[in-house]
């Protein structure tokens, strides 16, 4: 053999030998495994090391990678059914070559990512193409863009598509009709638009179907009323053309859930309905039918849950029947036109959510309502309803939401409303309720919002509610509470908006009210508050609106006031504060409502106020002087200064009040000058007359 032969001969062998050694461990690894750790891992940014335990030198790759599950059949271990990449938070273009992962893969997932180069069309069909085993395939919550291609059609045994929260574009595809094992679609949270094609009215085995949050703008297609076998069918928002409720939706006797949210309907409910009898949840919302709600609901006895809330639906709820929906746990039929009463025998179901505010209801809140011992939401504002509310309210069950307000309620409010310590909102804006405040709510620390606002409450405010730890907003104002503002309130760390205008506080302000950071609003107009404006208000760097008007508060303004940079509203009209109007006011760039009026403020208008754009601007009735600021002599601010003896401007009339007075001055002058001058000369004439006629003696 030649010489040189020998030499190619021997460094083949070594470039084999080598080439061995490198990868003698990933020679171990069954083809799949292979792939996914030398392909797909290699396409894929993994910000989080989500698959760190990808490696080629696993002994075990089906019980230690993540994500990845095997044939439990397959006593090698050699075949993956499973791909589960879900919230990984990884980035990449979708893998065009994931199918020559071998053919038996059964499970595919990659929801809850975030890929930053989404392939297009060609490389997405070109990625199906080979996958003609797979079962369950989904790509949500992903950022994969362009129309879904027809080719995912050549996927037989697919059962399970999910595709939702994506950026697809274009028409629905019509071939996935064509997928004879397919029972999930979901389509959602896209911007497929158009009609639905009439192909999906042919699905052999469909039984959930999704396609909320789309820009489907044709009519909603009647002739999905021929898929039997649909279980769930959700077409919530998306801008359909208006029109009546499909009677062929009737035909669904198999279906558990519909949900048609924001879809345009218009008429009434269709009777077809009533044959729907495994309907389970029926949300209509947001739609403009009319009509009653028909009692033949009452015949849906599997019904968990009715939604028909923002509609324009009228009359009486049904009188009876709702005793055959012994499952029923939610009924929200808010913001219609629906008159009459709240029916006893709704009130007696185990509700969990009563939603009816924003109608015409009248009558009394049945005690039954307290029965229910899983009832956590209670919404009937805005109606004309009466009576106490029942006093059992909240002792049995775990109330979390409750809003009473804007109706005609009386008598106090029931003790044991938090009693199962999870109440977070109470509403009760509005109504007649009197009394005081339980003590029971001081102790409920759960409580984000209280609003008893407009009531005929009074008393002290038990010491507990000023500093509840998770308030967040706390609204007293127009009721007739009396005593001081709690320190206790340093405790309320959450609290952002405090309203307590038009009461009978008195006492001074607390200054650990300056250490509310979170604090946006604070309201105490119409009080007897006295004292100075505490110097910790300065470090409230997230008010927003602070009214104090017509109180007794005196003092100076506190040094730092130009620290709030957030204020938009400061009134403080109506009290006795007295010293100069800090010229760092000007340095708060937002603030466009300043009320200094009927006060004491002395000195003159700071110039820095120029800096200004107020919509509302009034200094008037001080003890302010000197000369305006150019910006302020326009004729827009004539009643912002008016009643400072001492200020004058280039507005004609400003000082027309001291004019006035020096008018009526000078005239005085005159006239007494006027009255001197003829008294001395009739005097003179007189002495005058006098001396003559002496002279004229002597001179004899």
């Amino acid at each position: 053999m030649p010489l040189f032969l020998l030499h190619v001969h021997a460094a083949l062998l070594i470039l084999l030998l080598t080439a061995a050694a490198v990868d003698v461990s990933s020679a171990t690894l069954p083809p799949d495994f292979l792939y996914l750790v030398n392909t797909l891992k290699n396409t894929i940014s993994d910000p989080t090391s989500a698959l760190s335990s990808w490696s080629s030198s696993s002994t075990s790759p089906c019980s230690s990678w993540a994500g990845v599950s095997c044939d439990p059949a397959d006593p090698r271990n050699a075949t993956v059914t499973s791909l589960d990449l879900s919230g990984l938070d990884l980035t990449a273009p979708f893998p065009s070559d994931i199918c020559l992962l071998l053919p038996r893969l059964s499970f595919l997932s990659l929801s809850n990512n975030s890929f930053s180069s989404p392939a297009d069309d060609s490389t997405l069909s070109s990625a199906l193409a080979g996958c003609s085993r797979l079962v369950h395939l989904d790509l949500s919550q992903n950022l994969f863009t362009g129309s879904l291609p027809e080719s995912i059609a050549s996927l037989p045994l697919l059962t399970y598509l999910d595709l939702s929260q994506n950026l697809f574009t274009g028409s629905l595809p019509e071939s996935v009709a064509s997928l004879p094992l397919l029972t999930y679609l979901d389509l959602s949270g896209n911007n497929f638009s158009g009609d639905f094609p009439e192909s999906y009215g042919r699905f052999p085995r469909l039984e959930v179907l999704s396609v909320v949050y789309n820009l489907l703008d044709g009519k909603i297609a009647h002739f999905l009323g021929n898929v039997s076998s649909l279980k769930m069918l959700k077409l919530s928002y998306n801008p359909f053309v208006p029109g009546r409720f499909p009677d062929e939706f009737g035909n669904l006797t198999n279906l558990e859930i519909l949900r048609m949210k924001e879809c345009g309907l218009v008429g009434e409910i269709p009777v077809s309905l009533r044959r729907l009898k495994k309907l389970k949840n029926l949300d209509l919302v947001i739609n403009s039918l009319e009509g009653v709600i028909p009692t033949w609901i009452m015949e849906l006895t599997d019904l968990v849950q009715i939604e028909l809330y923002n509609n324009s639906l009228t009359g009486e709820l049904p009188r009876t029947g709702w005793s055959n929906l012994s499952g029923l746990r939610k009924l929200d039929a808010s913001m219609n036109r629906l008159t009459g009463t709240i029916p006893e025998e709704l009130t007696r179901l185990p509700l969990v959510s009563l939603n009816l505010y924003e109608n015409d209801l009248q009558g009394d809140l049945h005690p039954s309502i307290a029965e229910s011992p899983v009832l956590y939401e209670l919404r009937v504002s805005k109606n004309r309803l009466s009576g106490v509310l029942p006093p059992d309210l909240g002792k049995k069950a775990p109330l979390r939401w409750v809003d009473v307000s804007s109706n005609e309620f009386v008598g106090e409010i029931p003790q044991g409303l938090c009693e199962k310590g999870a109440l977070e909102e109470l509403l009760m804006l509005r109504n007649s309720f009197s009394g005081g405040i339980p003590e029971s709510l001081a102790k409920c620390k759960s409580l984000t919002s209280l609003m008893l606002g407009n009531n005929e409450l009074f008393g002290d405010i038990p010491a507990g509610v000023w500093g509840l730890p998770s308030i967040h907003l706390l609204e007293l104002s127009d009721n007739g509470f009396t005593g001081t503002i709690g320190e206790e309130i340093a405790g309320a760390q959450s609290l952002s908006v405090l309203t307590l205008s038009r009461n009978n506080f008195s006492g001074s302000l607390p200054s650990v009210l300056g250490s509310l950071v979170s604090l946006s609003d604070l309201s105490a107009s119409d009080n007897h508050l006295n004292g100075s404006l505490p110097d910790s208000f300065v470090n409230l760097g997230q008010l927003v609106r602070l009214d104090l008007h017509n109180n007794e508060l005196s003092g100076v303004l506190p040094k730092g006031m130009g620290r709030l940079k957030k204020l938009k509203e400061l009134n403080l009209a109506h009290n006795r504060i007295s010293g100069a109007i800090p010229g760092e006011l000007g340095d708060l760039p937002v603030l466009n409502y300043l009320d200094l009026s009927e006060n004491k403020f002395s000195g003159s208008v700071p110039d820095e106020l120029q800096t200004l754009q107020p919509n509302q601007l009034n200094m008037s009735f001080n003890l302010l002087s000197g000369a305006l600021p150019p910006m302020f002599s326009a004729e827009m601010y004539r009643s912002s200064f008016l009643g400072n003896p001492g200020l004058c401007g280039d507005l004609r009339g400003l000082c027309s009040d001291r004019s006035r007075m020096r008018r009526s001055e000078y005239a005085w002058i005159f006239t007494l000058t006027g009255l001197v001058l003829i008294l001395g000369g009739g005097c003179f004439y007189i002495n005058y007359k006098e001396f003559k006629k002496w002279k004229k003696a002597v001179d004899k």
